[in-house]
């Protein structure tokens, strides 16, 4: 039984791995094209789901596994993922907590205008920013997952209102209304602050574009905290830079790391972070928990947790 991990890991993960399976080989590389060379006698595969997936398949005859180290799992759904009989798996729930906090730093972040404060504090200027208050606003969360419920739970507290979009109809414990996808534009315009929390699918490729920016409030903030795929970056920076709404937080990006030249450096309403909303310190530790139980599971033949239906990508 051998496990690659296409990720730096440190030595007592690998030796935990190994301990829980005994007998089989556990090995950590830093990249996809560095793995290459050692999955020809691999059964199962951890990597990012933003990696491309098909040359480690193709390389990898007798995969018979692969998971997903975060949510989401688009490039991981290549053409021998589809057509092998391939267990996929996904990082489901571990990333909830540290995400939906991160989300509600950046949303707290643009109310109280903190950037605007710790740049006059940088420049020893004593001027008050004029900030807003997150009670009594309209939160729309357009992907009600895992993650959107767990921001949902938190915006609560500041005693908001929270619109779920989904695709299909639920009662929702922190959702005062749900909405199905095909209702989007119904509700847009009722939000404050709009927050994309969908998977990557074909389905939500530039999910959010001109359409649904002009018809948000003017003084609307729109967060993405998901894929960028899910949004049409160029509609964004039209919208942002001609003042359609008013603002945007995120934490994805069609390149990343952000090109110098890219308009987003430039503009005064836009808060960004580098792909850190997962970043917390136990961040290692739950996942490596979640691969360990089911690279236990799968050694047994038994069922796999946080399977992923390939048809539908999540």
């Amino acid at each position: 039984m051998k496990l690659v991990i296409i990720n730096t890991l440190s030595e007592d993960k690998i030796k935990s791995l190994k301990k829980a399976v005994p007998g089989a080989i556990v090995e950590s590389y830093k990249s996809p094209k560095e793995a290459i060379p050692h999955v020809a006698d691999a059964d199962a595969i951890a990597m990012w789901g933003f990696q491309d997936a098909e040359p480690i398949l193709a390389a990898g005859p007798n995969i018979r596994w692969v998971h997903s180290l975060s949510d989401g799992v688009e490039r991981l759904l290549s053409p021998s993922m589809l057509s092998r009989p391939i267990h996929l798996t996904n990082s489901h729930g571990v990333h909830d907590r540290a995400v939906s906090e991160h989300t509600l730093a950046l949303l707290l972040a643009w109310m109280r205008r903190i950037p605007d404060a710790v740049r006059h504090q940088s420049a020893h200027e004593w001027i008050r920013p004029r900030g807003d208050t997150l009670f009594g606003k309209t939160i729309l969360i357009v992907g009600f997952g895992s993650i959107g419920r767990a921001i949902a739970q938190r915006a609560k507290v500041f005693e908001t209102r929270i619109l779920a979009v989904k695709k299909h109809l639920s009662t929702e414990m922190f959702a005062d209304h749900v909405y199905l996808e095909d209702q989007l534009a119904e509700v847009l315009p009722e939000a404050d602050i709009v927050i994309a929390a969908l998977p990557a699918t074909p389905e939500t490729d530039h999910f959010f574009g001109q359409k649904e920016f002009a018809l948000m409030k003017r003084s609307a903030l729109f967060i993405n905290i998901a894929r960028a795929s899910v949004v049409d970056e160029a509609a964004l920076i039209d919208a942002l830079s001609q003042k359609e709404i008013a603002g945007a937080c995120m934490d994805v990006f069609s390149k990343e790391p952000l090109p110098g030249d890219h308009p987003f450096w430039q503009m005064d309403n836009v808060i960004m972070t580098p792909h850190i909303a997962s970043m917390v310190p136990d961040f290692w530790d739950k996942l490596t928990s979640l691969l360990q139980m089911n690279f236990v599971a799968f050694a047994h033949g038994d069922k796999l947790m946080n399977e992923v239906d390939k048809k539908k990508g999540y």
